[in-house]
């Protein structure tokens, strides 16, 4: 059985797996496995949602903060599309910074709705691409009247 604990860190989880045996007796059992899911990292916030009007500037920063017991740097970024997101990592976990900070901004210029992610490459083998999923809305100036 394999359980994928992604998006889990510092929760609790519960997993069941049903076992087949040639036991007349008991034929099936039921094993059931408790355990909490340590943070690799904390990410602050782990998703971006832009939300306005076209021409409003939006961006945020998301903080990326290394546990001790798990220390990394960031090696690389990619985006899954990247048409309407722009990017910058400003602080790396690196020369004793126990901290990254990266810079996202919407650009698109029209309305609309767009739905991307932004995968942090690491050096890490526990965790090697840490995941930032990006979703914007933005409306033209007469929608955000009528709302």
């Amino acid at each position: 059985m394999k359980v994928n604990t992604s998006g889990y860190g510092g929760k609790k989880i519960r997993e069941s797996a049903r076992i087949q045996t040639n036991d007349k007796t008991r034929p099936g059992l039921s094993v059931t496995v408790t355990g909490l899911v340590e943070k690799f990292a904390e990410v602050r916030p782990n998703r971006i949602r832009f939300a306005g009007p076209v021409g409003q500037p939006l961006y945020a920063e998301v903080e990326i903060i290394p546990r001790k017991e798990y220390p990394f740097t960031i090696q690389n970024i990619n985006v899954k599309d990247g048409r309407f997101i722009r990017y910058n990592l400003e602080e790396k976990c690196a020369d004793g910074r126990r901290r990254c900070v990266m810079r996202v901004e919407n650009t698109r210029m029209g309305k609309g709705r767009y739905a991307d992610v932004i995968y942090l490459k690491t050096d890490s083998n526990i965790r090697p691409v840490i995941p930032i999923y990006v979703v914007g809305n933005i409306i033209d100036q007469q929608q955000r009247i009528k709302q």
